[in-house]
């Protein structure tokens, strides 16, 4: 299996790389109970010239948690150590889903150089509501484990499109995830500060769903608001019927996306 060793821990990661020079280059950053299969929807109908570079964080999928405690900022450093190990030094899309579009914005905050665009897919944006539905998350977890998230999550956090098989997928991810890794990541969420969006002006493509209620229209719209790229340089693509679980509900037309940004971009 592909891993590093990074920053005191095992790190599990995926890469797909074309059979030319890469054209452009994808890192894609996964949310809360999920991993890096989350994107497996997506990566077949990405464009074969992109190279996918798809990380497990610390405590999901095959990744070790690690013994100290994460936050945002640890995670970015890790996603930096890997992407370094890698040789990876430079010219690149992030992509983040929910907790991961932290992730990437404040990897493009502390890491602009290395940033030509920015990808969000259902962000979550920090705020003390926020704050206090991951913290009461943690208690349900010690109290009743991941069985019951993995339950309820797979089709309350859908959308009007979404399907048994979908519903399925998800609850895989969720159940798969250990107890404390999950627990460690909405710790994570929960003492999130927002990120300093303004400082950010790289191209940015945030990905919304119409049912989503993790990361509403609100709240997207806030951030790309905050966003400091001109106006022409940020844009929002909205998905008709499709909850919080974007890549798994419509992963070919997040792809096509993803695509045309990251190829006009020159990445």
């Amino acid at each position: 299996m592909p891993s590093k060793h990074i920053n005191g821990k095992s790190l599990y990661y995926t890469i797909d790389e074309p059979a030319q020079k890469a054209l452009a280059t994808v890192i894609l950053i996964h949310g809360l109970g999920s991993s890096s299969s989350y994107f497996l929807p997506v990566i077949p109908y990405l464009n074969p010239s992109i190279r996918c570079i798809a990380i497990d964080m610390p405590g999901s999928g095959l990744s070790e948690l690690g013994e100290s405690e994460q936050t945002i900022d640890s995670i970015v450093k890790d996603v930096v150590s890997l992407l370094d190990a890698l040789n990876v030094k430079n010219n690149v899309t992030i992509v983040g889903h929910s907790m991961g579009g932290i992730v990437a914005s404040q990897f493009a905050v502390k890491h602009g150089k290395r940033v030509n665009g920015v990808v969000l897919i259902g962000p979550v944006n920090p705020s003390d509501a926020i704050s206090q539905v991951f913290a009461t998350r943690i208690e349900a977890v010690k109290q009743d484990g991941i069985e019951g998230l993995a339950q309820s999550i797979p089709t309350a956090a859908t959308g009007a499109l979404s399907t048994p098989l979908h519903h399925a997928f998800i609850r895989n991810l969720i159940i798969r995830t250990l107890p404390e890794g999950y627990m460690s990541l909405c710790s994570v969420i929960s003492t999130a500060k927002v990120p300093d969006y303004g400082a950010i002006t790289v191209p940015l493509l945030l990905i919304a769903g119409s049912d989503d209620r993790t990361a509403p229209m609100e709240g997207c719209e806030a951030i790309m608001q905050r966003y400091g790229s001109s106006d022409g340089l940020k844009s929002i693509k909205v998905l008709d019927g499709v909850g919080h679980w974007h890549c798994i509900e419509a992963g070919d037309v997040v792809a096509k996306h993803i695509n045309d940004f990251a190829l006009s971009e020159g990445v």
